[in-house]
C-alpha cells in the first residue's frame, strides 16, 4: 500500500508505517495544484492531511486508487466529504486527539485577557511600567463560562473552569442534559441566554453550513461590554466583520485562533483585518499544535491507516 502525506506528521508514525511495508511519500509542500498533480503522479491509497483542502480536483485526481483520506485532527470541513463518498473514498480523522491542547489554549486566553499579559508585556518591552493601570483585573474566579459546544473540548474546558472556580453554562443541543449537568454546568437550550449572562463565551462546535455564522450581529450585540468571546474552532462559525463592530463599538473582547483566509505555509507575510482591532487577541492557529497532541495525533491516525491496511477497517468515517 502507498500513502501520501502532506502536512506535519509525526516522524515515529511514519517509521512505524515504513516498518509495516507500507511505502510512504512525505512532501508537505503539496497544497492545491501540486496536490492535484502529487495524487496524479504517485497514486496512493491513502491520503493524510491536517490543514491542507481536500476537493474534487484533488480527489478526481487520486481516483480510482484513492481509497481513504485521513484528516489528521478532528474538524474536516477542509474536505468535501459529499464528493469524496460519491467517489468511493472514506473520509476519516481522529477525534479528541488534540482536546487537551484547544482547552489549555482556551485557559491561556482567560487568563490572559482577563489580567491583560499582552499589555503588559509589551509595555515592558517599550521600556514603561504601569503597574497601577492593571491593579483592578476583576480575576476570573466566580465570573461566568458559556460553552457553546460540549464535545471532547468542551468537557475538558468545563473540568478546567470548575477547577477555577468559575460559573459555567453550557449549550449542546446534541449532548443530553444530564451529561452536562453531572459534568458542572448549567444547561440552557437558548443560545443568548449565553450571550447576555457569561463574561467568557468559548465556542466548541464544528464547521459547515450549519455552525456558519452562528455567532452573528444578533449574538453579539446581547453581550455585554467587557466580556470575552473565544474561537478555537472554525472561522466560519463567527461573522467578522460583526465581531470588529461589536469590538469597536460596543467594547466587547475577542480571543480567536482561526480566522478567513489563513495561509495554508507555515510562515509568511500575512494581514487580516483582527490585525487592525486592539480588542481582538489572535494566535497562529495553534490550539493543536503541542508537542503531546502532534503525538496523540499521529499515533491516532497511524491506527486509522493500519487498521485499513491490515485488515481493512474502516475506523472513525466521517462520510
Amino acid at each position: 500500500m502507498k500513502v501520501l502525506i502532506v502536512d506535519t506528521f509525526s516522524a515515529k508514525a511514519m517509521d512505524e508505517l515504513k516498518a509495516a511495508g507500507i511505502e510512504v511519500i512525505y512532501d508537505t509542500k503539496m497544497k492545491g495544484d501540486l496536490l492535484t498533480e502529487g495524487l496524479k503522479a504517485n497514486k496512493p491509497e491513502v491520503l493524510v492531511v491536517r490543514s491542507t483542502k481536500v476537493q474534487v480536483p484533488q480527489l478526481d485526481a487520486g481516483a480510482p486508487e484513492l481509497k481513504m483520506v485521513v484528516r489528521a485532527g478532528s474538524g474536516y470541513d477542509t474536505i468535501d466529504t459529499a464528493a469524496a463518498k460519491e467517489r468511493n473514498v472514506a473520509v476519516c480523522n481522529t477525534p479528541g486527539m488534540n482536546a487537551t491542547a484547544v482547552a489549555e489554549l482556551v485557559f491561556g486566553f482567560i487568563l490572559t485577557s482577563d489580567r491583560y499579559l499582552h499589555e503588559n508585556i509589551q509595555l515592558f518591552r517599550e521600556g514603561k511600567w504601569a503597574k497601577g493601570k492593571y491593579a483592578k483585573c476583576h480575576g476570573i474566579k466566580g465570573s461566568t463560562l458559556g460553552l457553546i459546544g460540549f464535545g471532547n473540548i468542551g468537557k475538558l474546558v468545563c473540568d478546567r473552569a470548575r477547577a477555577f472556580e468559575m460559573n459555567i453554562i453550557a449549550y449542546d443541543p446534541f449532548i443530553p442534559a444530564a451529561t452536562m449537568e453531572a459534568a458542572g454546568a448549567k444547561v440552557t437550550t437558548d443560545i443568548y441566554e449565553i450571550a447576555a449572562n457569561c463574561d467568557f463565551i468559548t465556542i466548541h462546535v464544528p464547521g459547515g453550513e450549519k455552525t456558519k455564522g452562528m455567532v452573528n450581529d444578533a449574538f453579539l450585540s446581547k453581550m455585554r461590554p467587557g466580556s470575552v468571546i473565544i474561537n478555537t474552532s472554525r472561522a466560519t462559525i463567527i461573522d467578522e466583520p460583526a465581531l470588529i463592530k461589536h469590538v469597536t463599538e460596543r467594547g466587547i473582547r475577542a480571543c480567536v485562533d482561526v480566522m478567513s483566509n489563513e495561509p495554508a505555509e507555515k510562515e509568511g507575510e500575512f494581514k487580516h483585518p483582527f490585525g487592525e482591532v486592539p480588542g481582538i487577541l489572535v494566535s497562529h492557529h495553534i490550539g493543536a499544535s503541542t508537542v503531546q497532541a502532534e503525538s496523540a495525533i499521529g499515533e491516532e491516525a497511524l491506527r486509522v491507516v493500519l487498521s485499513f491496511a491490515q485488515k481493512g477497517e474502516i475506523l472513525h468515517r466521517v462520510n
